[in-house]
C-alpha cells in the first residue's frame, strides 16, 4: 500500500510540474515608462521672433524699371495647429528696408499669411501665402516728395529647425508683387515687386 501511494504522488508531481514551472516563468510585460516613449515634437502653439535678409526690389517708376535692393530687420509672430505631421498656421510680420535708393525707396514691407508644412519631427518644411503691403517713397527732384502704401500678394517656402522645446530658427524665401498705384500726375503710376531672403530665430510659448 504504501508504495502505490508513494508511486502516485511521484505521477501526481510530474504531471503538475510542468503547470507551476509554466505560471513562474510566464510574466505579463509591464506597460513602457514615460522616459521609455518616443515622442515626436509638437510645432503647435504660439510663437514670436525676429528676422534680417535681402531684398531685391525692383520698381516701375517714370515709365522704366528701377533696382531698389536693400537690406532688411523685421519681426513676425504667429500661431502653428498641427494634426499628425501636417503644421497648419498663421503669421505676420513687418520688415524695415534700410538702403537709401535715391529717388525712390521700398521704406517697408508687412504680410499677413497662411502657413501650410509637414515635420519630420524637429524640422518642418512649409509653404506660405497671403496678402502683402509695402510704403514707397518717391522723391524726385522733378517730380517732387509723394509716399503711399501699396497692396499686393505674397508666397513663397523655406524650413524651419526646433534646437530646443522653445527656440526655432528658420530659412524662407518669398516672390511679392505689391501692385500698381497712381502718385499722382507729376510721378505717374508706381509699381514695385520684390523677391526676399530671410534668416530668423522665434521662441514658441
Amino acid at each position: 500500500m504504501q508504495f502505490r501511494f508513494l508511486a502516485f504522488a511521484a505521477v501526481a508531481l510530474s504531471t503538475a510540474a510542468p503547470v507551476m514551472a509554466a505560471d513562474i516563468v510566464y510574466e505579463q510585460p509591464s506597460p513602457p515608462t514615460e522616459q521609455q516613449v518616443s515622442s515626436a515634437y509638437d510645432w503647435s502653439g504660439f510663437y514670436l521672433g525676429a528676422q534680417g535678409g535681402y531684398n531685391w526690389n525692383q520698381a516701375t517708376l517714370f515709365g522704366s524699371e528701377v533696382g531698389l535692393d536693400s537690406g532688411s530687420v523685421g519681426a513676425h509672430a504667429g500661431y502653428n495647429f498641427q494634426r499628425g505631421n501636417f503644421v497648419f498656421g498663421i503669421e505676420n510680420d513687418f520688415n524695415y528696408n534700410v538702403e537709401d535708393n535715391g529717388d525712390a525707396n521700398v521704406e517697408w514691407d508687412a504680410s499677413g499669411r497662411g502657413r501650410v508644412g509637414y515635420a519630420l519631427d524637429r524640422t518642418l518644411f512649409f509653404a506660405t501665402a497671403g496678402v502683402a503691403a509695402a510704403g514707397v517713397k518717391v522723391d524726385s527732384l522733378g517730380a517732387g516728395k509723394e509716399d503711399d502704401i501699396l497692396i499686393g500678394w505674397t508666397a513663397g517656402g523655406g524650413v524651419e529647425h526646433a534646437l530646443t522645446d522653445n527656440i526655432l530658427i528658420r530659412g524662407e524665401y518669398r516672390y511679392t508683387d505689391f501692385g500698381n498705384k497712381d502718385f499722382g500726375s507729376t510721378i505717374g503710376e508706381v509699381g514695385a515687386t520684390q523677391q526676399k531672403i530671410l534668416i530668423g530665430a522665434s521662441y514658441k510659448f
